[in-house]
């Protein structure tokens, strides 16, 4: 399965770049959006346990993922990968000065296993249209809408 991408042109965010300049850039996109009971039902399908039931689990699971990460403890979840908090701080001169306040906002850190590591690393990539570049138009035509007599 390939991943699906637009060609864009944006501005050229590389160092020392000229200013107004810019290049082509690729673009992953999204085909849809899964919803969540979309998501029990195909796991559903492979395993005994209804789409209602894979819910409850995934619901559960979602819960006392919560708790345990609030609590500083990082899941180990096998081939799917880790779960940890982690959140950087402000530096102060003095241990005396320092204040919990200096603490940046906290984030979940999710680190893949070695299943989605591979999907990852074997990923391929399908053009979803051809970009039309005006200056390879040559004097073919006016616009990309059909002429109609």
């Amino acid at each position: 399965m390939s991943l699906k991408y637009r060609v864009v042109l944006k501005k050229d965010m590389s160092k020392g770049a000229a200013k107004g300049a810019q290049l082509y850039y690729g673009q992953v996109r999204s085909m849809e959006k899964t919803s969540f009971k979309k998501l029990c039902k195909l796991v559903s399908g492979y395993c005994t346990a209804k789409p209602g039931e894979v819910e409850l689990v995934i619901d559960g699971l979602i819960y006392v993922l919560c708790m345990l990460l609030e609590s500083g403890n990082v899941i180990q979840m096998g081939e799917f990968g880790n779960f940890r908090m982690f959140a950087g701080s402000k530096g102060s001169s003095t241990l005396k000065d320092y204040d919990p306040m200096l603490f940046k906002k906290a984030r979940i850190i999710f680190t893949p296993g070695a299943m989605l590591r591979q999907l990852v690393s074997e990923a391929s990539y399908d053009r979803l249209d051809p970009f039309s570049d005006p200056e390879e138009k040559n004097g073919e035509g006016g616009e990309d809408r059909p002429e109609i007599e």
